[in-house]
């Protein structure tokens, strides 16, 4: 399943949109944050390569203000993620919600802790490189103060 199709609201048995209106949007708020999660994983992902890259030939000042503007992207993903994930678990308490659905959200918070604690680690490692090495190609005057 591609990520258009997650964004689509398609599962791997082809349409599901009318499904997902037909039970009163509940699934909705569900498939939002599948889509969330996705993307979080995703950036983490290629936050994880930059930070890969700190303290190599290729870090540059440039390097570091990607990492930054990656590191924001993700900030904002992860609260709009959380809010949606709040919003189903809510839905979760009503009466008619399947045990399915109860599992399957209860699922997806913990696949949002996992991709959050990888989140979290290498944030730890970018600060810890960050501090470590100096980017190449001169030093930007946001970074020059950590160099006192």
């Amino acid at each position: 399943m591609s990520f258009q199709d997650l964004e689509a609201g398609c599962g791997p048995g082809g349409s599901r949109r009318g499904e997902l209106l037909n039970n009163g949007g509940r699934q909705d708020a569900t498939q939002a944050v599948v889509s969330g999660v996705f993307q979080i994983n995703t950036a983490v992902n290629t936050f994880q390569r930059l930070v890969n890259t700190l303290g190599t030939p290729k870090d540059t000042p440039e390097l570091r203000e990607k990492l930054h503007k990656t590191r924001l992207h993700i900030g904002q993903l992860v609260k709009d993620t959380s809010a949606k994930l709040k919003q189903s678990s809510e839905t979760d308490h009503h009466a008619g919600v399947s045990a399915s659905k109860k599992i399957a959200d209860c699922k997806l918070a913990k696949d949002f802790q996992a991709v959050l604690k990888e989140f979290q680690k290498a944030q730890r490692l970018a600060a810890e490189r960050e501090t470590a090495y100096a980017p190449l190609n001169g030093s930007s005057s946001s970074q020059s103060h950590l160099r006192i």
